[in-house]
């Protein structure tokens, strides 16, 4: 069980105060789990939420079974929600990840090398399986995002403009610079911007969270 920091944050400029859970969750997209390079890249944000009291959770992908996406919108729109999509050859991992996850979670970091110029296809596909969510009843609406990416050639700002272009579609917002990317680095933490804009983007997660409440979204 994780241990939830709750924090009482007062919005003078809203007149109100709210109650946020101070956790956030990576999800890594990466085949290679804890042991690739956006793993350790994404471990200077992961400390950046730790040192400002936020308990930190990886999701790795590659350690569940996400059956394919049947992509039953295109057939019927009414097909495409929660329910159906965890039913028959689709009752798989991706009831636990919605659950105890993604509905859970307010602040999310997504975690993706880029392979052929795109996110890989775990990623892909959980986005993909994410449909039923936002198809629905819009239960991604207020979700606060950002993301961390590796590459060895180009494709990394394709891959944070597909990811977040998807997300944002579904309900997800995002703060001022939401993302940090390093490319060609056999050790990114070696990549000086890359550690500046990983620690920035752990501290506008956290502000964005401090500001907004999800049901303002829906």
């Amino acid at each position: 069980m994780l241990q939830i920091l709750i924090a009482k944050t007062c919005l003078l400029s809203y007149n109100y105060c709210m109650t946020i859970e101070r956790r956030v969750l990576f999800i890594n997209g990466s085949s290679r789990g804890q042991k690739g390079l956006t793993y350790r890249l994404s471990t200077i944000v992961a400390k950046e939420f730790t040192e400002m009291q936020y308990t930190v959770n990886y999701l790795n992908l590659v350690d569940y079974n996400i059956g394919w996406c049947k992509g039953c919108v295109s057939e019927d729109a009414r097909l495409c929600n929660p329910s159906e999509c965890v039913k028959g050859e689709l009752d798989d991992d991706f009831r636990d990840i919605m659950h105890n996850h993604l509905l859970k979670y307010d602040v999310m970091v997504f975690l993706s090398p880029v392979y052929w110029y795109s996110p890989p296809a775990v990623l892909k596909n959980l986005i993909e399986r994410m449909t039923s969510l936002e198809n629905a009843n819009k239960m991604l609406d207020g979700k606060i995002g950002g993301f961390v990416v590796t590459a060895q050639e180009d494709g990394a700002m394709m891959t944070i403009l597909s990811l977040m272009g998807s997300l944002n579609d579904m309900g997800f917002m995002f703060p001022p610079y939401a993302f940090t990317y390093s490319v060609g680095y056999e050790d990114p933490l070696k990549d000086s911007e890359a550690v500046l804009y990983a620690k920035r983007l752990a501290r506008n997660l956290v502000k964005l969270h401090s500001l907004v409440k999800r049901s303002e979204w829906r």
